[in-house]
């Protein structure tokens, strides 16, 4: 007893405390609460994206199960429990909590209401291309690593970032004794004001305001005032005052709707919608009748209805009051410097630290890159000594032992290193061919070059400040967008008038393919440009629809089962040429039986607008497009067993159907013969089909400027293509069997796969795609008119069954 007394310090309480206390503290502050100023990530955000980076959930891969990224972190780097982990990495692909998401989620990842995520092993997710650039050129050793909490790896202590995330996406953390609360801002105004403070070192912080204009949040809304934030600017400490944005809408009976479409940052709407009925109902706020939550894909409406005698100004300004549509973001700009000390700085100075670790990153990985290129250029040199001495390098070989003299050998005659000998032996006898011999000497050329390029940047520090500002460049111009957040003076009052700010209209395209993937892309700024992409993929999947739209535009998606959905254009995915795009599933419940055959786009719907379908069995029917309109149920039209959609068109009554079928008959005849039927309808017979056969393509033909319907193309399944006046083609009563449309040879010919409809000269290339994914493109122009009973021209090469499968 007496030895384990021996071996027991005592020591008070009020010296033991504050020692421990205080280590606990900074083990919080550093590792836990507080973002670096260099990356603005704090360590839990860090270890995510270079576990996810390490595992190789890049963006241009299919997602992974969000449980095994939390397994990985915190079994390698984070050893916190998963809920942490993974709460963390929900709030990085959350649009409404970050300005610019980390991290691309598929599944339930909770909602502006305050809803949680769905459980790690029911979601899945893959970094965006903006977290996949933090991590850029990690290999190249331009940041430091330390070991991991076991000891057995590595992890970094910051990561490269090359871009101001910090201020782009904020953060905010509650450590031992301070707190760190840092707002996001737009991209584009950072990214000018890094510029500015590049070009100009002692730029004040007036210039550096006329590019940042103040905090943009992710959720919109108001910035009342900009003292707060510009106290923040200067000391790292302010207030702003955040509103919703709301307006007064007429409502029905004469009462007065206040809509609100913008919620402040960090609000519930769910509770916000709970508060304001709260306060209603214990006399704070007099004059609502009702409170709706009208939110659908489109965005946020939160309907306040006022009562018949209220005052909506009035019940406006005590909802500013009472409300959380009024709130306060306290900024505290706390962060982690580079020498690991926790300090409150200014715009100015989060900017500097910035710069500052990019000018390291930037230099180490040229300092990298120059070291291998001068190790590749050291080989090369040996390799030119001995191409020049071809003859004496492979006498010495041939004479040698084995390879250990031979190197000997090469190293006593021409004074290689060891490296230089070595690769000599290593290379293969074909490189020793005059082409082979001849890009060795190039390459060693511009390796050279390269060398000098490398080293005149080290040499340079404008020169690496350069490099920042090109790749600062690219990143906004790339992933930057307008501003969200509105800032108004002081003294502005309660209802603005909104409708200057209203989000300009934007021209895109939208493209769908056979598998139900659909992506957006800007529409070409001249008629003469097309977007250049891929109309076929690896898997199979092939592009079948393309719609001209803008951002405004409602799109409806038919299915070869008489179904219809619409989802608003604006909320589609911009994708890359050669991506896929979205699975159509995220905007609406497609089922797995379903398959989409038209695509149709619709700014406004105007009068006698009837959408036209037409089926396999020859039926065709044509509906008003308003009996589409906020539809209960998603029936378009009513289909017999094993009958199909075809083609669906938008037309105004003044065209004429043009029905194609696969054995080589056509049918042409006034659109006005069908007349207009309501949804779930059948339709009308609109072409007789011989046994076996079946309508394979339809048009909807209206006339061109000249008055003629121009010509019709043709295409079949074995690569046949023909182009035919229109005029061969005379309208007949419908219901008819038609006449036939080409001379059809099932072993020759094929059978007809696609018909379209081209105007003079004013036509766009046609991609012929293949069962393999092979597209051929053919020039209309170029095609020669004949007459309607040839076969065509064969300029598609089909080998065995590789069939046409599809134009567009």
């Amino acid at each position: 007893m007496s030895l384990l007394e021996e071996n027991v310090i005592q020591r008070s309480l009020e010296e033991v405390l504050p020692e421990s206390f205080l280590g606990y503290s900074k083990h919080v502050i550093l590792q836990r609460a507080v973002p670096d100023v260099r990356d603005g990530l704090k360590p839990v955000h860090r270890r995510i994206i270079y576990s996810m980076d390490e595992l190789g959930m890049h963006p241009d891969k299919g997602y992974s199960k969000s449980a095994r990224l939390v397994g990985d972190c915190m079994g390698k780097y984070h050893p916190h429990g998963d809920s942490s982990i993974y709460d963390a990495a929900v709030r990085m692909a959350q649009p409404w909590a970050t300005r610019y998401p980390l991290i691309d989620g598929q599944g339930n990842f909770g909602s502006i209401d305050g809803d949680s995520a769905a459980a790690m092993r029911y979601t899945e997710m893959r970094m965006t291309h903006l977290s996949q650039m933090i991590t850029q050129d990690i290999e190249k050793n331009v940041i430091p690593f330390k070991p991991n909490y076991d000891q057995r790896l590595k992890e970094p202590t910051v990561l490269p970032s090359p871009f101001p995330n910090l201020l782009v996406n904020g953060g905010s953390g509650i450590a031992v004794g301070m707190a760190s609360n840092i707002p996001p801002h737009n991209l584009r105004e950072v990214v000018s004001a890094l510029i500015l403070q590049i070009d100009k070192p002692d730029v004040s912080l007036e210039e550096l305001m006329e590019k940042v204009k103040g905090p943009d949040f992710p959720t919109g809304g108001l910035i009342i005032g900009s003292q707060g934030f510009t106290d923040a600017y200067r000391t790292g400490r302010g207030k702003v005052i955040m509103r919703g944005k709301a307006v007064t809408e007429p409502g029905k009976n004469g009462k007065t709707l206040i809509v609100i479409t913008e919620i402040p940052f960090q609000v519930s709407k769910s509770t916000l919608a709970a508060k304001i009925e709260t306060q209603s109902e214990n006399g704070k706020i007099e004059g609502i009748s009702e409170v709706r939550d009208e939110s659908d894909r489109e965005g946020i409406r939160l309907v306040v209805e006022c009562k018949k005698d209220a005052d909506p100004k009035k019940i406006l300004k005590l909802l500013f009051k009472y409300t959380q549509l009024q709130e306060t973001f306290g900024i505290i700009n706390l962060v982690i410097t580079e020498e690991g000390t926790p300090r409150v700085l200014g715009l100015k100075e989060i900017n500097k630290s910035f710069l500052q670790h990019r000018k390291e990153v930037v230099i180490r990985r040229t300092e990298y890159e120059l070291e291998k290129a001068k190790a590749r250029a050291h080989i090369l040199e040996g390799l030119v000594i001995a191409i020049n001495n071809l003859d004496e390098v492979l006498s010495i070989i041939r004479s040698s032992k084995n390879p250990s003299v031979a190197k000997a050998g090469l190293i006593t005659r021409f004074e290689f290193t060891e490296v230089q000998a070595q690769a000599i032996l290593d290379m293969k006898l074909q490189h020793l061919t005059n082409l082979e011999l001849d890009s060795i000497r190039k390459e060693y050329a511009e390796i050279l070059k390269l060398i000098a390029e490398l080293e005149s940047i080290l040499a340079d520090v404008n020169k690496v400040y350069a490099i920042i500002k090109d790749e600062l460049k690219a990143i906004a111009d790339k992933y930057g967008d307008d501003r969200r957040t509105l800032i108004l003076p002081e003294d502005v009052g309660e209802e603005i008038d909104f409708s200057t700010f209203e989000e300009p209209e934007k021209a895109m395209e939208v493209y769908l393919t056979r598998k139900g993937f659909v992506k957006q892309m800007p529409a070409p700024t001249r008629k003469s440009q097309t977007n250049a992409l891929a109309f076929a993929f690896k898997d199979g999947d092939v592009i079948i629809a393309q719609a001209p739209c803008t951002s405004k535009d409602t799109l409806y998606f038919f299915t070869q089962n008489g179904k219809f959905y619409d989802a608003k254009a604006k909320l589609i995915p911009e994708a890359g040429a050669k991506e896929k795009g979205r699975a159509v599933t995220n905007f609406f419940p497609l089922p797995e039986d379903e398959q989409i055959v038209a695509l149709i786009s619709l700014k406004e719907v105007k009068e006698g607008q009837h959408f036209v379908f037409v089926t396999k069995d020859g039926q065709v029917m044509r509906s008003p497009v308003t009996d589409f309109l906020n539809a209960r149920t998603p029936d378009a039209m009513g289909l017999k067993d094993q009958d199909e959609i075809v083609k669906v068109f938008l037309s105004e009554g003044e065209g004429d159907l043009f029905l194609a079928s696969y054995q080589g008959q056509a049918i042409r005849f006034a659109e006005s013969e069908v007349n207009p039927m309501g949804r779930k309808s059948r339709g009308v017979k609109g072409m007789t089909l011989n046994d076996g056969d079946f309508v394979v393509d339809a048009l909807m033909l209206q006339a061109s400027t000249e008055g003629n319907s121009g010509d019709l193309i043709t295409v079949t399944d074995q690569g046949y293509i023909k182009r035919t006046t229109l005029d061969e083609y005379k309208s007949q009563g419908r219901s008819g069997r038609g006449i036939a449309i080409a001379k059809i040879d099932a072993e020759k010919t094929g059978y007809i796969v696609s018909v379209l409809q081209v105007n003079g000269d004013n036509t766009k290339v046609l991609h012929i795609i293949q069962e393999s994914g092979t597209v051929t493109n053919i020039d209309p122009k170029s095609l020669k008119n004949e007459s309607r009973t040839k076969s065509g021209v064969g300029l598609v090469n089909v080998i065995i069954n590789d069939y046409v499968v599809h134009v567009i």
